[in-house]
């Protein structure tokens, strides 16, 4: 009886400490890097920004359907030229991060993938690529995702990545959503 008590209790400990100390290690490095990988999200938001609208940036808050979201405008000589919005949406294996550039007008002046790191290698992943990004420019309507030949207010899905493609096109349009939010009232100004 003593025999298997040690046989059961043993390696019980033994798997508790190791499982204690991977996550005090765990903990550690997160503590450690945090800080660093704030610091690369923000360069490489602040890169996709300019990738996608002129002009210095400045961030601002907006209020929409009960939260509060922020977004960049761009000026150009002291005057708007445009704006970047931060959106987001759920895609086939998590969230899918956007930045939307909208000119004056209303017209999308690019989009920038900032995450697709929960998609599918080699299939949703590929919504990051130009060919499928460039379809956005000057759109300024609601749009939807087909698999075949789009029309105006239409994008072609990447093949075999509907949902991602579906989750970039969702986050675009909640850029589109706060464009006229803040432009409405004339706060952009």
């Amino acid at each position: 009886m003593e025999n298997k008590f040690k046989q059961i209790f043993i390696p019980t400990v033994v798997l508790t400490a190791i499982g204690l100390i991977v996550a005090i290690l765990l903990g550690l490095t997160n503590l450690i890097t945090k800080d660093r990988i704030a610091a690369l999200e923000s360069k490489n938001e602040a890169i996709a920004i300019s990738k996608v609208i002129e002009g210095e940036t400045a961030p601002a808050k907006v209020e929409h359907s009960g939260s509060e979201h922020t977004y960049y405008i761009a000026r150009k000589d002291g005057k708007t030229v445009g704006y970047a919005f931060k959106t987001s949406a759920n895609g086939y294996g998590g969230t899918v991060k956007v930045i939307v550039g909208i000119n004056l007008n209303g017209t999308i002046s690019g989009i920038e993938i900032t995450d697709t790191s929960s998609e599918t290698p080699g299939l949703g992943q590929n919504v990051a690529k130009d060919d499928f990004t460039a379809q956005f420019k000057e759109k300024d309507k609601n749009l939807s995702v087909v698999k075949q030949n789009p029309n105006s207010d239409e994008i072609k899905a990447v093949t075999g990545a509907t949902i991602s493609s579906k989750a970039v096109t969702n986050a675009v349009n909640s850029a589109l959503e706060l464009y006229k939010a803040v432009t409405k009232g004339g706060a952009a100004n």
